[in-house]
């Protein structure tokens, strides 16, 4: 069952946080070892959160940190957010799935020995890993130093919930609402965050729809019945659930089936 696209949402910048992580990376165009002294910079390992039924809830958090190093005149820093989907290589996020804020270089105050800002960003996709980079730079009359680190990535756990079908397919004689009522075997996992969800399911033969409804999964595993028009033998029948991913679940490859117009024998 496809799950919805979502990008991640507008950033919020909150109070500093202590204890944060440090995973160097390569220096921009000098050592960091000789340009800025040990301590001088800093981002926290991502914190994902995340939700089975709110997509805001999906979230990663990062503090960014970083002293002044005389005889610099201004410093200050910007970040970018990768992305690293199941199976997929890192990728930084660009465009409209770019979070407010970042990409902007932001300038520490006149005077300030440091600067630090914290990162939230939601709406994130279940499942996916997230890490931060940030561009440091200390600038002196007309020249710059700069150098680079990168977070350690946290994940955004998946936990939504799962329908799927069984395979268990059939018609049965039936005289409410339609010619027949179709037995459909259907599968389901996080029936917490399935409570008052409304399934969707379509039962076609070629380009003609036999039977429609919504279902609502009780059990990991039920056979449902959906009254419909009785299928024409001979032709293969479809059955999909959810086939306009209008309820958010993880990804399946259990959500078509393809089945004879057959009577239930068992």
């Amino acid at each position: 069952m496809p799950a919805p696209l979502t990008g991640p949402r507008r950033s919020r910048r909150l109070l500093p946080l202590t204890g944060l992580a440090l995973l160097l990376a390569a220096p921009v165009g000098a050592s960091a070892a000789t340009t800025v002294p040990a301590g001088a910079v800093a981002v926290s390992r991502g914190v994902c959160t995340t939700s089975a039924t709110d997509a805001s809830a999906r979230a990663a958090t990062f503090t960014v940190r970083m002293k002044d190093v005389p005889p610099s005149s201004s410093y200050g820093f910007s970040v970018r957010l990768e992305e690293r989907l199941p199976g997929a290589k890192w990728k930084a996020l660009k465009g409209a799935s770019v979070p407010t804020g970042f990409g902007d270089f932001v300038t520490a105050k006149s005077g300030a020995p440091s600067l630090s800002r914290r990162f939230n960003v939601q709406g994130l996709h279940a499942g996916s890993s997230y890490r931060l980079r940030a561009t440091y730079r200390w600038s002196t009359g007309g020249a710059s130093r700069a150098v680079r680190r990168t977070s350690r990535a946290c994940v955004v756990k998946d936990l939504r919930p799962h329908v799927g079908l069984t395979g268990d397919f059939g018609w049965l004689p039936s005289t409410a609402g339609g010619e027949v009522a179709y037995r459909i075997g259907l599968r389901a996992d996080g029936l917490d965050a399935l409570k008052g969800v409304d399934v969707p399911v379509v039962v076609r033969q070629g380009q003609t729809v036999l039977a429609t409804g919504v279902l609502h999964p009780a059990a990991a595993t039920e056979n449902v019945l959906l009254p419909g028009k009785r299928c024409t033998q001979g032709v293969p029948v479809m059955v999909q659930i959810d086939p306009d991913g209008l309820v958010d679940a993880r990804p399946d490859t259990d959500g078509q089936l393809t089945a004879s117009c057959a009577p239930v024998t068992r």
